[in-house]
């Protein structure tokens, strides 16, 4: 099995998938010899994924401070053919680290991925004011240019990488500070992404991500998609608009749903969805990496959607037939 991940090595996504390496996985079991791809874009992967270069992907989908991450939100909706089949959340801690032993005076650029930026932009404001924010592909990509510098680069004393301590420590960095995350306890999710559209069984504890285009621009429409989902007792730990690109002002939906396609509840309101909607993309449903499981009434137990169409298959059988 070949795997592919926002590299490079030591990045954030790169530990995601050594932690899904270590279990079992949710749909084809692999005892075989691993190889780890890294790649310079969630694009680029998905596109070699889809080619065949690749029999799975790892990508950030949500961090707890920033959100949904926008890159891979628009990839996901936007090819046909692949699957989420895990997810797994990684504790998100940075240092700040330089080629040559420096000090946080003599620092006048940050180098590191934007989200990273964000979640660091306290500390830089305080302690650093005068740094200018340079963006790099991942944090371990900003960790590597820093380590390439020479010397004698001026760069090697009075630039710096925010990444991973794991990072700076496999690029051989000296760490200037430490802990540097504003928001003590941040989470980045991944997901797993395999093409040919298996879906892992339900666990009990799951998760259904989809993408939603409302069918007209009117008043009430976001309101008709949400109602179809609680009435079926649905509940969403995340929905997000993105732009759909054609035209200013239309925008798709993409959420996250409590539970498996295997819960008649959730199939019931996909099945409603789909009858209110320009486009539904199942993208697919897999077990919570928290083990979270959600709490059901009654009346949208899959017992009660049984009886629900027992029910109603009686009467039919009644129907006078010519």
């Amino acid at each position: 099995m070949r795997y592919g991940f926002l590299g490079p090595e030591t990045t954030f996504t790169h530990q995601a998938l050594l932690q899904a390496l270590m279990g079992p996985l949710p749909v084809r079991p692999d005892d075989g010899e691993q190889t780890l791809v890294p790649y310079r874009s969630v694009a680029e992967a998905i596109g070699d994924l889809v080619a065949g270069e690749v029999d799975a992907m790892m990508a950030p989908i949500e961090n707890s401070v920033e959100g949904g991450v926008s890159g891979t939100l628009d990839v996901l909706a936007a090819t046909g053919g692949i699957t989420i089949v895990a997810e797994q959340i990684v504790p998100i801690t940075f240092v700040l680290a330089t080629r040559v032993p420096s000090s946080l005076e003599n620092l006048e650029a940050v180098y590191s991925h934007p989200h990273a930026q964000a979640q660091c932009q306290g500390f830089v404001r305080d302690n650093i004011p005068g740094a200018s924010p340079q963006p790099a592909l991942s944090t371990a990509a900003a960790a590597r240019e820093i380590a390439e510098l020479d010397d004698a680069d001026p760069r090697a004393r009075t630039a710096a990488a925010i990444c991973s301590p794991l990072a700076a420590e496999h690029f051989g960095l000296h760490v200037v500070a430490e802990g540097i995350e504003d928001t003590k306890g941040a989470e980045t999710r991944f997901v797993l992404v395999e093409r040919d559209g298996l879906i892992p069984a339900r666990t009990g504890a799951d998760k259904t991500t989809i993408v939603a285009h409302l069918a007209h621009d009117r008043s009430g429409s976001l309101l008709e998609m949400l109602e179809v989902l609680s009435s079926n007792g649905v509940n969403l730990s995340r929905i997000e608009s993105r732009p759909i690109g054609d035209a200013l002002g239309r925008y798709s939906f993409s959420l996250d749903l409590e539970g498996h396609l295997e819960d008649r509840r959730v199939a019931s309101a996909l099945r409603g969805l789909h009858r209110i909607c320009s486009r539904l993309v199942f993208l697919g449903s897999y077990g919570r990496a928290d083990g979270s499981v959600p709490y059901v009434v009654d009346h949208n137990a899959d017992t009660a959607y049984e009886e629900a169409r027992g029910f109603v298959a009686g009467l039919e059988a009644l129907i006078a037939r010519e």
